[in-house]
């Protein structure tokens, strides 16, 4: 015959078991993320999966950022940005200053994908807006000349484009 700290017992080891199971997933879905940032390293660098780890902890440290986070930043800016840029992104940020360890929106490929993305938003506001008054229209088109402007100016400040010489 169980009692009541027979129920109790299994209750907590049941608890303990669907706690346990749960670090689990998430320690596989971690996994999955710095093996798919480890890979992604190797391959732009032409270097081994272990030089590509050690890369990815050495940038983690650099940064001060976990592991997982740094690894899912360069995978969602490889997305934006592709796979060469988004790794010399994340590789070649400033240097820490006396004020502590740069922060993520510091580093330049994140500065190029806002931009990005500010680009395609007024591009898309000017296309789809179906405002045919002209003042409207020139307000859209100068929205995206200055964020074209703003992209190539971030795209200049990371090295990814050539500043134009002839002006």
């Amino acid at each position: 015959m169980v009692g009541d700290n027979g129920h109790d017992s299994l209750t907590a080891r049941i608890a303990s078991l669907e706690a346990e199971i749960v670090g689990l997933r998430k320690a596989v879905q971690t996994r999955t993320v710095i093996g798919q940032a480890t890979g992604l390293i190797s391959a732009v660098q032409g270097c081994t999966p272990q030089e590509g780890f050690q890369l990815l902890v050495r940038m983690s440290q650099h940064h001060n950022v976990k592991l997982h986070t740094i690894a899912l930043k360069l995978l969602d800016l490889s997305a934006e940005l592709g796979p060469r840029q988004a790794v010399r992104a994340v590789h070649t940020s400033p240097e820490p200053d006396d004020d502590g360890p740069v922060a993520v929106a510091a580093w330049p490929g994140v500065e190029v994908v806002n931009a990005a993305r500010g680009l395609v938003a007024a591009y898309d506001a000017a296309q789809y807006s179906g405002d045919d008054r002209p003042e409207e229209r020139r307000r859209l088109a100068d929205q995206v000349e200055s964020a074209g402007r703003l992209l190539a100016e971030k795209l200049t400040e990371v090295g990814w484009l050539i500043p134009d010489q002839g002006t």
